[in-house]
């Protein structure tokens, strides 16, 4: 499910800059511009912004200025670089200076939107890990996953009997239930409590960079490696790392991993000299291994390794009473965040979000209760106070889209059906965070006619 989130876009080239900003503010992001750093600063004075994407040249002054002064005043702002082919080196130097990510010219601006959905993505889920590690540090919330419901009670109690244990363990379920959540909670019931708990989403960096970001690198190993790095599992050692989405690892890096998991040693890239770390692993997916390996897409012998201990966590909509639980929880913590003051829902609601599907899980349930808390301030939570798309997925759900003939003089036929293929179509899509490769298959529909029918309908995430 997509955040809104505030971005500042500084480039002096009028037309790039007004190209992304359209298409950025398409995808619901709150855009403001600036053509000079001296505007951008300005910028920063006045508002506070999710993400500020710059442009390493400016007319006035450097785009890696501007991330050292912005990164003074707002540390936890996300920053995007954007660098011309012979500027790749100052981007690496950028990386290296806190920036998050760069984008080399020519580039289509709907690749900037990927970009900036994915650090939005690293930034809560960031958030989420800093949130659990203040719960477990003040012992309200001990166990780390919340609910009542079977599934989750087994879970935790598995969580603590294997807190001292080193195996390997693999979590499998839909994003957003909360598999990082779970892994933390591995982390923090055991012997490594103390040490670090690194994590790395395995599908959202570059083939070319992951490499490098899981086993450092040497000076001189590529172009732009101006000094050594270390990877994250050295950075790891005597604790945890969490390989997040493993599924979408190349084979070439499957290979590497197999070795680290069996050897416990890696070579930095670029270096022939052994590193030994003493690492637990803990890896997540919400693909089915199994079918990538009859796919030949994911090794087997990987899989035997990383499947010592599964895990598997349920989507909130098979939850039942933990969607209110849950609830009540995130109210709790956004009034407090926000000193706003709700009281509660009414069952009305209450009835709306236990029939309602949840296509993003848990994320999107927190996202709603701080979207919520954010405009509400105050009172009970109603059904007018949902978005209408949950209402009338609620609502279909209870009448199952049947159609009492008899109350109808005639039917709009075509479009009762037309109404319920988008309703479908976009259910679809959201359970797969918008990725249309998955949504055709889950629909068993060719995907070029899933794009038409998107394109035609008008379909767009909420």
């Amino acid at each position: 499910m997509k955040q809104t989130a505030y971005l500042l876009l500084v480039d002096d080239e009028e037309e790039l800059r007004l190209t992304m900003q359209e298409t950025l503010e398409l995808s619901n992001y709150h855009v403001s511009t600036a053509a000079n750093a001296m505007r951008a600063k300005d910028a920063m004075e006045n508002a506070k912004f999710d993400i500020a994407i710059l442009d390493i040249r400016l007319p006035d002054g450097s785009g890696l200025d501007l991330l050292k002064q912005f990164k003074e005043t707002d540390p936890d702002m996300g920053i995007i670089l954007i660098t011309g082919y012979s500027e790749v080196n100052s981007a690496v130097q950028a990386i290296e200076l806190g920036a998050d990510d760069f984008l080399k010219k020519p580039f289509d601006p709907s690749e900037l939107v990927v970009r900036v959905q994915e650090l939005i993505k690293k930034r809560q889920l960031k958030q989420e890990n800093e949130t659990l590690k203040k719960e477990v540090r003040t012992n309200k919330n001990k166990h780390g996953l919340i609910g009542q419901c079977d599934s989750i009670k087994r879970l935790r109690d598995t969580a603590l009997l294997l807190g001292d244990s080193d195996s390997t363990v693999l979590i499998t379920g839909e994003s957003g239930t909360g598999k990082e959540v779970l892994a933390n909670m591995l982390h923090q019931s055991g012997n490594r409590a103390d040490k670090p708990f690194v994590s790395i989403n395995c599908g959202a960096i570059p083939e070319e960079l992951l490499e490098s970001e899981l086993f450092g690198h040497v000076k001189g190993a590529f172009t732009g490696a101006v000094r050594a790095r270390a990877g994250r599992f050295e950075v790891a050692n005597g604790g945890t790392i969490f390989l997040d989405e493993i599924g979408d690892m190349s084979p070439k890096l499957q290979v590497k991993l197999l070795r680290v998991l069996q050897e416990r040693t890696f070579e930095p890239v670029g270096s022939h000299q052994s590193i030994h770390i003493d690492v637990r692993v803990i890896a997540a997916t919400h693909r089915d291994l199994e079918e990538e390996i009859q796919a030949g897409r994911f090794r087997q012998d990987l899989f035997y390794r990383l499947n010592v201990i599964p895990l598997i966590l349920p989507s909130l909509s098979q939850r039942g009473e933990d969607v209110i639980i849950l609830t009540e929880h995130f109210l709790n913590n956004f009034n407090k965040l926000k000193n706003s003051q709700i009281n509660g829902m009414s069952d009305r609601c209450k009835d709306v979000l236990l029939r309602y599907n949840w296509p993003g899980n848990v994320r999107e349930l927190q996202n709603l209760v701080e979207r919520v808390t954010t405009l509400k301030r105050s009172g009970v939570i109603d059904v007018e106070d949902l978005p209408s798309r949950m209402l009338d997925t609620a609502e279909r759900a209870a009448q199952g889209y049947s159609i009492d003939v008899e109350q109808h003089d005639n039917i709009d036929f075509k479009g009762i059906v037309d109404e319920f293929e988008s309703h479908l179509i976009t259910s679809a899509l959201e359970r797969f965070g918008w990725n249309k490769n998955q949504a055709a298959k889950f629909l068993s529909m060719n995907r070029t006619t899933l794009v038409e029918k998107i394109k035609k309908k008008g379909l767009t995430p909420a």
